[in-house]
């Protein structure tokens, strides 16, 4: 008498989920690269408290060498203009993760729409076989009633006809 629920949707809840543990894979993903940028860009400004160090080096011995000094204020230039474009990349790194978590806002929100439906047709087909369950009691207990009270009750008496009033 009590069948199983399935739920009709269970294969778009069961793609929605793959698709939400794919995109908080993506997020993952995004948010490493974001830490790579930032952990590149940390390494240029290292590179250049470097740079700046030795040309500071250079100038404190009191030998000048100019190629040298050239190259050590060309070589500066150089990682700061890396580090300005290094910059560009944290922040597009910072807009593709930003967009993953969008996309994977999304898709938890599609997952928790069709669990909402799933516990709700699940609790809808519960009160479903609940409501046979009693309506199996209930004729039970009319069977059981009738045939227990019929020996106990005294037949009723014969119909008398109208003439013998």
């Amino acid at each position: 008498m009590a069948s199983g629920f399935k739920f009709r949707l269970q294969t778009v809840l069961d793609l929605a989920v793959r698709v939400q543990d794919q995109r908080a894979q993506l997020l993952g993903e995004a948010q490493a690269k974001v830490v790579a940028e930032r952990d590149r860009h940390a390494g240029l400004v290292e590179a250049q408290g470097r740079a700046r160090q030795e040309i500071l080096a250079m100038q404190a011995s009191g030998r000048l060498d100019l190629q040298a000094m050239q190259f050590g204020h060309d070589h500066l230039g150089h990682l700061i203009d890396q580090a300005h474009r290094q910059l560009g990349a944290i922040a597009q790194a910072e807009r593709e993760a930003e967009a993953a978590r969008a996309e994977l806002m999304e898709a938890a929100q599609k997952v928790q729409v069709l669990e909402k439906l799933k516990a709700s047709a699940k609790a809808e087909h519960q009160r479903g076989l609940d409501r046979a369950e009693a309506r199996f009691i209930d004729e039970l207990a009319t069977i059981r009633f009738a045939r227990t009270n019929a020996l106990n009750f005294p037949s009723p008496p014969p119909m008398m006809e109208e003439g013998e009033k």
